[in-house]
């Protein structure tokens, strides 16, 4: 059997099916629907606003050791963002994490 006479007999299928389940049919096309109407109305409540340029503190990553690497989460919890470069956004600079203790 070719692949476009299985695909239009499986979508007869499914037509036939959805024609016989009123209700789940409805539900299957109002549902998103009305998600997508919540989406539009979350929106235009809270309209975009302009930020300035977000600078995040550098965070070690797990190769580092274990210790800078947990230091980097639990000091940087709250995630500041700063208007200028912060200090180890240099090029060429690797780490900065010699006095982090």
């Amino acid at each position: 059997m070719a692949v476009g006479t299985q695909l239009r007999l499986l979508l007869w299928k499914n037509f036939t099916y959805r024609r016989r389940q009123r209700i789940q049919l409805a539900v299957e096309i109002l549902w998103p629907l009305f998600l997508f109407f919540i989406l539009i109305s979350v929106r235009q409540s809270h309209p975009p606003f302009q930020q300035h340029e977000c600078h995040f503190p550098n965070k070690a990553l797990p190769s580092a050791g274990t210790l800078p690497w947990l230091q980097g989460i639990i000091c940087n919890m709250n995630n500041p963002c700063f208007r200028h470069p912060t200090a180890g956004e240099a090029p060429g600079v690797v780490g900065n994490f010699e006095g982090s203790m």
